[in-house]
């Protein structure tokens, strides 16, 4: 699953006039494991030793780190192509901004582990087992926000509450009311 928003739309000032943002990401489906090997250089020292909780600023540098980055983008690219067929095009202007973020960027800047952008918790832990509402034995009870599925950010705990309320009361039943509150003028 791929996420999309689009914030301009309901904050112009986020970007200068006649621009956007487009927030592209998909929720804690990335392997790990293909961005480890760029770990190696986050906290040495000379002497081969790891200093604190400091992390390597800048992997653009690094041999394969900006082919691994650009290749793992396209899916958010092709996603983003189905709505704007033309985004690639719209793109290669010099006065637009594409700022790709990855694992190592939500591990640096969000402090996730192993850089997850969503709920990154071990199936097996017992973190998880709380994070199941049947687990914690309180009827009727449903869980949204940062730590369920799709995680971080704003549309992702936006996305995760309309998968609490359709569970609730179904997506016909949620779009009626979703109609209802904008007539009402409380939604947007």
């Amino acid at each position: 699953m791929v996420i999309i928003s689009i914030p301009t739309i309901f904050d112009p000032t986020l970007a200068p006039e006649g621009y956007h943002v487009l927030h592209a990401y998909t929720a804690a489906s990335e392997d790990f494991g293909d961005w480890e090997e760029f770990l190696k250089y986050d906290l040495e020292k000379e002497d081969g030793e790891f200093e604190g909780n400091c992390y390597k600023r800048d992997y653009e540098d690094m041999e394969g780190y900006k082919k691994l980055k650009e290749d793992k983008s396209q899916v958010l690219f092709d996603a983003v192509e189905r709505i704007f067929p033309d985004i690639r095009s719209r793109l290669n202007s010099p006065e637009n901004l594409i700022s790709i973020g990855t694992p190592l960027t939500h591990r640096r800047f969000n402090r996730r582990g192993f850089g997850a952008y969503g709920p990154g918790v071990d199936s097996d832990s017992d973190t998880w087992k709380l994070l199941q509402t049947k687990a914690l034995g309180i009827e009727n009870l449903y869980m949204c926000g940062d730590c369920c599925f799709p995680g971080i950010g704003i549309p992702g705990v936006s996305a995760s509450g309309c998968i609490a309320a359709n569970t609730v009361v179904g997506v016909r039943e949620h779009g009626r009311e979703v109609k209802r509150g904008r007539k009402m003028g409380i939604l947007q």
